[in-house]
């Protein structure tokens, strides 16, 4: 089959209008076509593995935003065309899958914001800024309580007569299970971290990893490495109440929150200053008020242009 059919078959299928014999023709190619390895002789591995990054991650977007357009650019020619075939078909029935039978709701954070929601069984989720919270719009007593979060919510799960597990989705890799509870779930780039302030919890890995926690104990999951430890609840939950409570905590570790939570660039002037800590409580956790606790505790200069932050060791010669 040559690229002009195959782009044919998939426009046709794509929209809908695709007869059956289209798409057992559209099918049969990609079986013949998955057998074949000799059209990745022209592309490295770095190649294949972009155009599959990028085809998957139409796939994700898609999921839960079927009403969205997925604009599949051909970046690479024939190879691109023939991975295209079964990925189509992947996300046609991931959308359909999850459109007809989840039916989910997507709720988004900006840089900053804090919103508190209720779920249909009316547990509670207090989601940080820059955070994603995707859930089944009804519950009933059969199906079982899940919820999928990206970036960072604070939990309070009623518990049911009949014991129903709540159970959330983080990082693609972990899931932590409930019966009823209040935990701290994190799911950055940088780590994923459950904090359970009230219950008790299992979290489980995609590699079979399982740890129970107690109240007051963290668990961090680093490189699918699942590690736990006993820390200060409150300095993983005050941002619930806008506040933040630092512990010798190193401006490399500022800089990756206002980061992820607020969408600031931060950029030291001098390597060494990452390594400086900050410690106390900040009791309006705006992302102003995190810069001057830094430049005022630690007497460091902080100049903030839109976005991007540059922190120096320079006096402020205003002052």
């Amino acid at each position: 089959m040559d690229q002009e059919r195959l782009e044919y078959l998939i426009t046709r299928y794509k929209s809908g209008s695709a007869t059956a014999e289209e798409i057992t023709e559209l099918e049969q190619y990609w079986q013949e076509a998955s057998l074949d390895r000799s059209f990745t002789a022209d592309h490295t591995a770095a190649e294949f593995a972009d155009i599959e990054k990028e085809m998957f991650g139409n796939i994700k977007s898609a999921i839960g935003k079927s009403d969205r357009t997925v604009s599949m650019r051909p970046s690479y020619g024939r190879l691109y065309y023939k991975l295209a075939a079964t990925l189509l078909i992947l996300l046609s029935v991931s959308i359909w899958w999850y459109a007809q039978s989840k039916d989910l709701i997507e709720i988004h954070t900006d840089f900053g914001e804090r919103l508190t929601v209720t779920l249909p069984d009316e547990s509670c989720v207090v989601l940080n800024g820059n955070s994603v919270l995707r859930y089944n719009r009804n519950w009933d007593d059969k199906a079982g309580r899940e919820v999928w979060i990206e970036g960072e919510g604070f939990f309070s799960v009623i518990h049911k007569k009949d014991n129903q597990k709540f159970i959330v989705h983080a990082a693609d890799y972990l899931d932590v299970e409930v019966l009823g509870t209040k935990f701290n779930v994190k799911a950055r780039h940088s780590a994923s971290e459950v904090l359970l302030a009230e219950g008790k919890v299992k979290l489980e890995t995609r590699d079979a990893q399982q740890v129970f926690l107690k109240p007051g104990e963290l668990a961090t999951l680093y490189n699918k490495r699942l590690s736990t430890r006993s820390v200060e609840r409150r300095r993983y939950t005050s941002w619930v109440e806008s506040k933040l409570l630092l512990e010798r905590t190193t401006l490399k570790e500022v800089a990756t929150l206002l980061k992820e939570t607020y969408g600031l660039e931060v950029k030291f002037s001098d390597p060494g200053l990452e390594l400086k800590e900050l410690s106390g409580e900040i009791s309006s956790a705006t992302e102003d008020d995190i810069l001057s606790a830094i430049a005022e505790t630690l007497d460091l200069k902080v100049d903030k242009s839109g976005r991007s932050v540059n922190i120096s060791s320079e006096p402020d010669v205003t002052k």
